[in-house]
């Protein structure tokens, strides 16, 4: 089974449409290594400059100068206990910080938006390397020629499914943490102190794409095992993650939009991930709901189970 899984790895590693993939998906990530450093650039003196003048014409207009006498004349009712009357001022008008064009790097902060984007693009790409992988195999015919060597089928769709889930995990190790490395050489060059909560929460979203990566690689493998097509696999993926978000959305029951993928899958990447969900006609609900971890990896490892058994099973009765 070992020498198997190695053939099938090199099988995996020589196909140039895989290769290809692989390599879009670094360049992929380069670019958006390149805007988040662009977007993130330090401030210049002008960019100070404009924003302290945007606050002073803020602060003195009309309304505002009105607003902080009327604090001034009463600043615990406005600003609370122990609020005085030269609080007023800094508590109203709002200061230069929040002017400025753009933030600062923060890796924390990038993990909940911008790690989620990237994530969700690499695991994009892995579907189609997962598909390309199962779909060329069918499309060449030499799937019948490996039979002949190896005839017992489950060996080779476990060979071939191992293949492709740690080379997609390969491919989105490199990627994934090619652009957290990078972000923290930048913060690094730049003088940014990297805490050690954001480090930790850096690692586990790493880990959990690279999870959702491999898992979506497989998945995308064992449904081209069933349809031996990747277009028909893409196809059905593609209606099934449009098509599907908008059926849920104009459902009329209370937490419809739980069972989404797209939900499912930002709310495994991200940190308490807040969903709208509908209410059912007449029911009172919160229309603000948090999937967490364990939910949303429950319903995508429940997806995946029953795409790898049921073409596993398929493989193994249907003719080749």
């Amino acid at each position: 089974m070992t020498r198997l899984l190695v053939v099938e790895l090199i099988r995996f590693r020589s196909r140039r449409a895989i290769a290809l993939l692989a390599l879009a998906t670094l360049v992929v990530v380069a670019v958006l290594v390149a805007m988040a450093a662009y977007q993130t650039r330090p401030l210049t003196q002008e960019d100070r400059a404009n924003a302290e003048a945007q606050a002073a014409l803020e602060g003195q207009k009309p309304e505002r100068q009105t607003e902080v006498r009327a604090c001034r004349s009463d600043p615990q009712a406005y600003l609370g206990p122990g609020a005085t009357a030269a609080d007023c001022a800094d508590a109203i008008v709002e200061p230069a910080e929040s002017y400025y064009p753009r933030v600062a790097l923060d890796l924390g902060r990038a993990v909940e938006k911008r790690g989620v984007e990237v994530a969700l693009v690499v695991v994009g790409l892995l579907v189609i390397v997962g598909s390309t992988f199962a779909g060329a195999e069918w499309t060449s015919g030499s799937l019948t020629n490996q039979l002949l060597f190896e005839p017992r089928r489950s060996r080779v769709w476990l060979a071939k499914a191992g293949a492709v889930t740690i080379g997609c995990g390969l491919i989105a190790l490199v990627a994934l943490g090619g652009y957290w490395l990078s972000l923290g050489v930048i913060a690094q060059a730049r003088d940014i102190a990297i805490p050690s909560n954001d480090v930790t929460k850096v690692l586990w979203h790493l880990l959990r794409a690279m999870a959702l990566a491999m898992g979506a690689g497989l998945g995308a493998f064992a449904l081209t095992m069933i349809f031996r097509h990747t277009v028909a696999t893409l196809a059905l993926l593609f209606v099934y993650a449009v098509g599907g978000e908008v059926a849920l959305s104009l459902l009329p029951l209370e937490g419809a939009a739980r069972w989404s993928v797209g939900n499912n899958a930002y709310g495994w990447l991200a940190e308490a991930h807040r969903y709208f969900a509908s209410c059912a006609p007449g029911e009172r609900c919160s229309p603000m709901q948090v999937m967490t971890h364990l939910q949303s990896g429950t319903f995508l490892g429940i997806l995946l189970l029953v795409s790898v058994v049921v073409s596993f099973l398929w493989f193994n009765r249907r003719d080749v």
